[in-house]
């Protein structure tokens, strides 16, 4: 989806039927709750664990020698255009699309792949990276009807919406950190579309509020590489225990160059084994689903991957 260019303002950054007063409390938000709030996280951080996130030694190929098949489903991005073709994706992009469409003539809004409502962060570039996420994630985890689903860092994504419309009870969990109202536009959709949706404003560095074994599904699209390491284990362990014995987990990942760092490091990818072992499969205590083997290509270029973990019976 290509937008056009469309300068910023406090009145375009958030969908039009939001509250003008939850508008004023989300710029007190960002003020209080972020700049403050997370400048004092980041001096606590760089005092208990100096060196954050090192990547480490790599493991890389040329893109030529890329082994992969059609049946391993934990993959980097490096035949996207191939992936979004398969029979099995182009099912879940139609449910995507099916779902936009059902929302567009009722007005309703969905946020960009950056995670705002602002026209210009619809690039067709970021919104195909996002459409392999969602639709290879919605293509392999085997999700149906009636599933207790978490989608964490989700709110008012086309992805959380279409489980929603699947008929999963669905459970969204993230912080509006672009402060657009994200988890406010979660909900008022949800009871206009009369779906089970529920989306919670939460801090993941505390943990995930539900009980054990509580989903069949966890999902977590794009969201692991923007925290600390210690946060990222954190929430490994919090998958395991809520997601329901012989449940499945689906994430994705990426790793930027050019990522600014401020409490988190540039990303993950599968090619610095070490620490992609330490602060996912490690801590999780689950079973990659499907292909052991986890590729990743040239150390000089971004990377963008999915992966599948399942929770023993």
């Amino acid at each position: 989806m290509t937008q056009p260019a469309t300068k910023e303002t406090f009145h375009n950054r958030f969908p039009a039927y939001i509250p003008y007063s939850f508008r004023i409390r989300a710029r007190l938000r960002k003020i209080f709750r972020q700049s403050l709030t997370r400048y004092s996280e980041f001096q606590a951080l760089k005092k208990n664990c100096p060196g954050i996130s090192p990547d480490g030694p790599g493991c890389f190929q040329e893109p030529s020698l890329i082994k992969l098949t059609s049946d391993d489903i934990n993959r980097c991005a490096i035949t996207l255009e191939e992936d979004l073709n398969r029979p099995e994706v182009l099912t879940a992009r139609k449910k995507l699309a099916d779902v936009k469409t059902k929302m567009d003539e009722r007005n309703l809004k969905y946020c960009s792949a950056a995670g705002t409502f602002v026209k210009n962060t619809y690039t067709s570039y970021n919104e195909l990276k996002k459409l392999w996420e969602d639709t290879w994630i919605l293509a392999h985890s085997d999700v149906h009807k009636g599933m207790k689903v978490l989608d964490i860092g989700g709110a008012s994504t086309p992805f959380s919406f279409c489980l929603a419309d699947m008929g999963c009870s669905v459970r969204v969990i993230d912080n509006d950190w672009g402060n657009c109202g994200t988890v406010y536009n979660g909900n008022y959709v949800a009871k206009q579309m009369n779906w089970d949706l529920e989306t919670l404003d939460w801090d993941i560095g505390r943990g995930l509020p539900f009980e054990n074994d509580s989903f069949d599904r966890v999902f977590c699209v794009c969201v692991i590489e923007h925290l600390p390491s210690v946060v990222r284990q954190l929430l490994m362990k919090e998958i395991r225990r809520v997601l329901k014995p012989g449940g499945i987990a689906g994430l994705t990942t990426d790793y930027d160059h050019g990522r600014k760092v401020i409490t988190t490091d540039k990303g993950l990818r599968f090619g610095f084994k070490e620490k992609f072992n330490r602060d996912v499969l490690e801590p999780s205590g689950l079973s990659l689903m499907g292909n052991p083997d986890l590729y990743d290509f040239k150390a000089n270029e971004n990377f963008l991957g999915a992966f599948f973990l399942k929770k023993p019976c």
